[in-house]
Formats: structure tokens, C-alpha cells, sequence
């Protein structure tokens, strides 16, 4: 079969091609996959001639757009793709399988001071190591520290490119979840443009504006929904650039003893992960993370597809995070 293009789709003409390529919509795959809702929207069409649209590039490419794979591919492909990053400590590689995945969404919960912000700074300044590019999206001011990444790359003789290898997007252009879902847009927009070799996408955090916005019971429908926006795109992004995407995510206490005792089962700590069930089956790793005494943290494996509930301690040093026995 040669190759479609989106122009080769009924209804769609120079113009409205290179307005779907603008919303990252660049193939006619891609194109098959979208609801007629969603399209209608973009092109600002009825719905009837979005579905006409969408239907005759499923009849094109549905063949492309879906594959169905034997356990023997399935296993060849994440071999061939999956990409590892480190987390600069032994122990925590180990515990997780060689580092931190790409093409997957992993969830750092905890309190404040738990290393969830210092863990982020080790892996951008690994997945740099790797030679890929870092894009970082802060929600609460002054947790990005380019002194910090300075410090943990020097450290691990690691040359950090100011222009060319880490990009940030600052917390005061942040001020709700829909500035949030708009950086993650513009951050897939440029990647593309640029033909950007995204390695890893931080949040950090993932929750700040979400709790801030959406107060009360009466909005948890509303919180709901906007998550699962955001998730549907965050995994779509980890897909398309099979990249890390890394968020860090706040935690709030449980008063009631009997629920502190559930919450102890699932997570391995006493604190619950803001955000409710549409975060909490929306992760593929969940990996709670609090400070144990004075130099040591531990890591906590909550949800995987592939680990056990387990645990490990690690350090955070001057040069970043390492294992208990190094000094």
C-alpha cells in the first residue's frame, strides 16, 4: 500500500490538512482514531461531516491505524523500543527494572520533602546523558533549580547544553489545569516542529493547580473529567515520542485510623494521593516516595504492571540521588 496522505481523505483539502497538521494531526492514521466530536471542534464542522471524515479514513488506514500482535512481537517491539532512564541509584534501578520507563506515565507521590522534585532533576540530567532532550513543566514556583541540574550534572560528568537540552515552561504562566493542558499542547507542538528528540516530560506537579481550582465536593465530577483530559494526552505524548512522562503529584492526610490502615495497604504510607481514581488507574507506575530519617528516603513500588509491591532506601546527595551505602 502506498503511502496516504491526509489530503488523499474525502473532505479534506490543502487548507484543512495543514490545520489538522497544526493540532497534530499529521497522518491519516491518526486521523482514523479521532471521534467526530473531537474533529468537529478542530475543523469547526458539523458533526455529521466530521463523522463522513472520519469514517472514510478508517476505510483507508484502519488496516495502519490498528494492529493486532502475537505474545513473540509484542515482546520484540518493547524490546526494540523501550528506553530506560536512570535514576543514579542501583538500588532504585534495580527495584524498577533498570530505571524509570519510556512510553509510560509514572506517578512520584509523597509530601513535601520526600525527593520528588530531586529524583525529576537526577533523570533529566540522565535522559541529557542519553542524548535526548527534556521538556519541564513547573506549577509551583522555585521548584525548578537550573543551579541544581548544573550541580548533579557536574557531579556526574555530564555536559548540559543551556540552549539545546532542557526546555522549561515556568510556573507563572501556570495559573489553572487548562494553562496546564495548554503547556502540554505547546510542548508536543514544538517537539514536532522542531523534530525534537523528546526523552522525558516532567510535571512538577501534576496536582498544585488541580487542588487550588477545583474546591468542594460539588466540583470533584468536573476535577474528574479535566484529569482524564490530561492523562489522555500525557499518554498519547509518551507514545508518540516514546518519552518518560514524569509527574510529581501531592499527598493529603487520613484522619480516620481504619482508613489510614487502607490507605497503608495500598500505598505503603499513611497519606492519600490527591487526585482520586481517575489518577490512581490512569499512572502504568505509582511510586510513592517519603523521607525516612535524617540522610535516607525510600521508595515505595504502590502500582505496576510489572513489580511487586516492594521498597527500596536511597540517598540525596550534592551529586544526586545514589544508593544508602555511598558516601
Amino acid at each position: 500500500m502506498t503511502d496516504l496522505k491526509l489530503e488523499d481523505v474525502k473532505g479534506i483539502g490543502p487548507k484543512t490538512a495543514e490545520k489538522l497538521r497544526e493540532k497534530g494531526i499529521g497522518t491519516v492514521e491518526e486521523l482514523a482514531t479521532k471521534r467526530p466530536e473531537e474533529l468537529a471542534e478542530i475543523l469547526n464542522i458539523s458533526k455529521k461531516a466530521a463523522k463522513l471524515i472520519v469514517n472514510d479514513a478508517k476505510s483507508m488506514a484502519l488496516d495502519r491505524a490498528l494492529t493486532i500482535k502475537t505474545l513473540k512481537e509484542r515482546l520484540e517491539y518493547k524490546k526494540q523500543r523501550e528506553c530506560l532512564i536512570s535514576t543514579g541509584s542501583i538500588a532504585l534501578d534495580n527495584l524498577l527494572k533498570g530505571g524509570v520507563h519510556t512510553d509510560a506515565i509514572t506517578i512520584l507521590a509523597g509530601e513535601y520533602a520526600s525527593g520528588k522534585t530531586q529524583l525529576c532533576k537526577q533523570l533529566a540530567v540522565n535522559t541529557v546523558k542519553l542524548g535526548r532532550k527534556v521538556a519541564w513543566i513547573e506549577t509551583e514556583s522555585g521548584t525548578f533549580s537550573v543551579d541544581r541540574i548544573l550541580e548533579i550534572a557536574k557531579a556526574n560528568g555530564v555536559e548540559i547544553d543551556l540552549e539545546k537540552d532542557i526546555f522549561v515552561i515556568e510556573a507563572r504562566d501556570i495559573t489553572d489545569p487548562y494553562k496546564q493542558f495548554l503547556a502540554y499542547e505547546l510542548i508536543d507542538k514544538w517537539a514536532t516542529e522542531n523534530k525534537v528528540d523528546l526523552g522525558l516530560l516532567v510535571i512538577d506537579s501534576f496536582s498544585a493547580k488541580f487542588r487550588s481550582y477545583f474546591t468542594g465536593r460539588e466540583m470533584l465530577p468536573d476535577r474528574a473529567a479535566e484529569e482524564a483530559r490530561h492523562f489522555g494526552f500525557l499518554d498519547y505524548i509518551a507514545s508518540k515520542y516514546n518519552c518518560a512522562v514524569v509527574m510529581t503529584c501531592q499527598v493529603m492526610d487520613v484522619p480516620d485510623p481504619n482508613l489510614q490502615l487502607g490507605a497503608i495497604v495500598k500505598t505503603g504510607t499513611r497519606k492519600r494521593i490527591v487526585g482520586g481514581n481517575v489518577l490512581l488507574h490512569s499512572g502504568t507506575y505509582i511510586l510513592m516516595m517519603h523521607k525516612v530519617k535524617m540522610d535516607e528516603w525510600e521508595l515505595i513500588v504502590a502500582d505496576a504492571p510489572d513489580i511487586p509491591f516492594k521498597s527500596v532506601r536511597f540517598r540525596i546527595l550534592p551529586s544526586g540521588i545514589k544508593d544508602v551505602r555511598t558516601r
